[in-house]
């Protein structure tokens, strides 16, 4: 039996491992990911799960229990990292962001309720890291505490469960309500029938698989029990490299499939992701956006799960919910010209919802002294209108083609014409690393001189 991460001389449980027993009530009906699988005999040996606030165990009568069904709506998410901010959003826009991310908690007791979930499972990365604020915890803690109904939080990576913890803070500790339990390495009996097996993270850097190593200690599911694994970190069928830590899929595939484990709530990727071919291994991604959309392809959703377990037969519900309110876009244009810019002007002033979207923008091509100028006045009004709008750096390669005529047509004399043509030498320079701030001079200057 692998070691707990908890069994460090100075830790201590962490506070809130109440159990919690409202009455369920019946799934709304959205668009669902369903599957029946039968449970097929596992290979695992029989011992006690150690689940805490167990019910009595149900080992007089196996062939009652295995005939009584069990049936449990919950919603997972995972990665909200409360406190995040990003370095190219303004005052303003970082404000709006952070505010989001945890307004969106919210929505998703929303979703939970509209739903007939029974309880919330975030799976990992709660808070950004150990250093957020007081007042970030204490207002974090207040929209938990509106939620209605019992939260579970993981300590991930982000916020691991280690003597620095949020979890142990002062703030979090004074405020943490009723509602909401900080999992620890022991397995939990949220009512008869449910169990949740959690693998925290105690450290950065752990050297194992926390989650199959949790699923390993849980032993046999011999009561019929719907048991749900609540994990974080990167599985090896997705991340390269041989980290340690990495989940193995295929033992989760294994648990599943022997009927060990109903269903593996994981967090740590920021998409919606379905693991492995069981449908019962899955990614909630993040519940607001954290990265532009080439690299994180489905965030700001939340899943609805139901699972219903009646002796061998097993049936699963998985609907995502969209959370979110804000958006990374990724865009790259060949710019050749004066059509090619207006083409541009129609397609960002398509976009829904400015002041919550950050565009990544990265232009090719080449212009002259003049389309440049007109690009980057269309460009700085777009930037007042959206939340952010920044150059993509490594795509980002627009170049300047101008010749002594378009100096001469800006009708500069002087000191300002002698610094025009400096100026354009360096931006036709592509081995100069001045000459973005070159190009940018130049259309500043040509704006004011046309004026």
């Amino acid at each position: 039996m692998t070691a707990s991460l908890f069994d460090l001389p100075e830790f201590e449980p962490l506070p809130g491992m109440e159990s919690f027993a409202p009455a369920p009530s019946p799934p709304a009906k959205t668009r669902r990911r369903r599957s029946i699988v039968p449970v097929t005999s596992g290979a695992v040996p029989d011992h006690e799960s150690g689940a805490v606030d167990a019910a009595p165990a149900e080992t007089s009568n196996a062939d009652a229990a295995a005939s009584h069904a069990h049936t449990v709506t919950f919603v997972h998410t995972a990665d909200w990292q409360i406190g995040m901010t990003r370095h190219y959003l303004d005052a303003d826009a970082a404000h709006a962001y952070a505010a989001a991310r945890r307004d969106a908690i919210t929505r998703i007791g929303a979703v939970a309720r509209e739903v007939g979930a029974e309880f919330i499972v975030v799976s990992g990365d709660v808070f950004e890291d150990h250093r957020v604020s007081d007042k970030t915890i204490r207002q974090t803690l207040d929209v938990l505490g509106d939620c209605g109904m019992p939260v579970y939080l993981l300590p991930g990576n982000h916020d691991t469960a280690d003597p620095a913890s949020v979890y142990r803070s002062r703030a979090f500790i004074d405020g943490q309500p009723a509602n909401v339990t900080v999992l620890t390495d022991s397995a939990v009996r949220v009512r008869e029938g449910i169990e949740l097996v959690p693998a925290p993270w105690a450290n950065k850097h752990p050297l194992t698989d926390l989650v199959n190593a949790r699923i390993d200690c849980a032993g046999v599911n011999s009561g019929n029990v719907i048991r749900i694994v609540v994990g974080h970190g990167g599985v090896d069928t997705i991340v390269p490299g041989d980290d340690p830590a990495l989940i193995s899929v295929q033992a989760l595939e294994r648990a599943v499939e022997s009927g060990q484990v109903d269903y593996v709530a994981l967090g740590d990727r920021h998409s919606v992701t379905d693991v492995g071919g069981s449908g019962r291994i899955w990614y909630s991604g993040a519940h607001e956006v954290t990265n532009f959309d080439h690299i994180e392809t489905e965030p700001g959703h939340v899943l609805a799960v139901t699972l219903r377990r009646e002796g061998e037969r097993r049936e699963i519900d998985v609907a995502p919910h969209r959370v979110g309110e804000w958006s990374f876009r990724s865009i790259t244009r060949d710019i050749a010209g004066a059509d090619d810019i207006e083409a541009l002007r129609a397609e960002l002033e398509a976009v829904d919802g400015k002041p919550h979207v950050v565009v990544q923008l990265g232009l090719v091509g080449a212009v002259t002294i003049a389309e440049y100028a007109v690009l980057e006045e269309m460009l700085d009004q777009f930037r007042d209108r959206f939340a952010a709008l920044v150059p993509w750096g490594k795509i980002d390669q627009l170049t300047v083609v101008g010749t002594e005529s378009d100096v001469e047509s800006m009708g500069l004399t002087g000191y300002a014409a002698d610094a025009a043509r400096e100026l354009l030498a360096v931006a036709d320079s592509e081995a100069d690393d001045a000459a973005p701030t070159a190009r940018d001079a130049l259309a500043l200057l040509r704006r004011l001189a046309t004026r």
